[in-house]
């Protein structure tokens, strides 16, 4: 009873500050980049990685299901993260994946079932070393709101083992605020700082809920993350969201970054596929093949 009273003192002073907008990462400047990895790399290894809203309409999600596991299964990344992706979405994805990917950062916004960000790896090439989620907020322990964030966002990574080689990477995955600026950018400040503080090779993948050069994106490369889709040899700059809200129509709003252990970005690639005449998502996913020191 008392855990409940206290959960529920934090979600309602997490809501009162977003209202105001205050909070610590409001008046913060972006992170400092980190020193650059001297060139003695252990190993380098060449990964795929997707970040993919899957939308969170339950009633559509029979007829799409299929689409959004062929999407992954057709471009077969190491790892992936998902977006507005509730219990019904990670149970389904489970299923239709078969045997080939396992899943960490389960967890929804405030409940097990709610839209979460789960982060899926494939089970027999990687052992999960570690799995943490936190809230964009300044009590990021806590499901809580945080910097004018109209719902409470949350972020996740997954620290992975190749078993064979011993090449170990984080993937950490989000989705950014959709109304509050502040919100965006006080998010990819606290994703530079988890990311830099966890010293791994890293992945970040996100609807970040913005446009390229946009302040968000402003901080996380100042604090050392690579936007693939600038980076990569091949890329795609075409748009993500192709439709439902007039707002968002035809532009940006999904990417794959990278942190300072990259060594070179082949392919950056918007995925445009339609099965059984739809597309499976209101957004298309996102991949990038990457190398990685480790």
């Amino acid at each position: 009873m008392l855990a409940f009273f206290t959960d529920a003192f934090y979600v309602v002073m997490s809501f009162l500050m977003s209202l105001l907008c205050i909070g610590p990462w409001a008046l913060f400047k972006a992170p400092a980049a980190p020193e650059i990895p001297s060139a003695r790399d252990k190993r380098t290894q060449e990964i795929t990685v997707m970040s993919f809203n899957v939308w969170m309409d339950k009633g559509s999600l029979p007829k799409r299901r299929n689409g959004v596991a062929r999407t992954i299964l057709k471009e077969n990344p190491d790892s992936f993260g998902l977006q507005e992706a509730h219990g019904d979405w990670r149970d389904a994805l489970l299923q239709e994946l078969g045997d080939e990917y396992a899943m960490a950062c389960a967890r929804g916004r405030l409940t097990e079932s709610a839209e979460g960000v789960p982060i899926f790896y494939k089970k027999d090439k990687y052992e999960l070393v570690r799995e943490e989620l936190f809230w964009l907020s300044p009590w990021p322990g806590r499901p809580t709101y945080g910097y004018g964030a109209s719902l409470p966002r949350i972020a996740g990574y997954a620290v992975l083992r190749d078993k064979k080689t011993g090449f170990t990477y984080a993937h950490f995955n989000s989705h950014f605020d959709h109304m509050s600026g502040t919100a965006r950018t006080n998010s990819a400040w606290m994703i530079a700082e988890a990311v830099n503080a966890l010293g791994l090779p890293a992945v970040f993948t996100a609807d970040m809920n913005c446009a390229p050069g946009t302040q968000p994106t402003q901080y996380l490369e100042a604090g050392g993350l690579t936007d693939l889709r600038k980076a990569a040899k091949a890329t795609d700059t075409d748009m993500t969201y192709p439709g439902g809200n007039a707002l968002l129509d035809n532009t940006v709003l999904d990417y794959v970054y990278a942190n300072h252990y990259l060594r070179g970005a082949k392919e950056f690639k918007v995925i445009r596929d339609q099965y059984d005449g739809m597309y499976p998502s209101d957004h298309f996913a996102v991949s990038a093949k990457l190398t990685l020191a480790n």
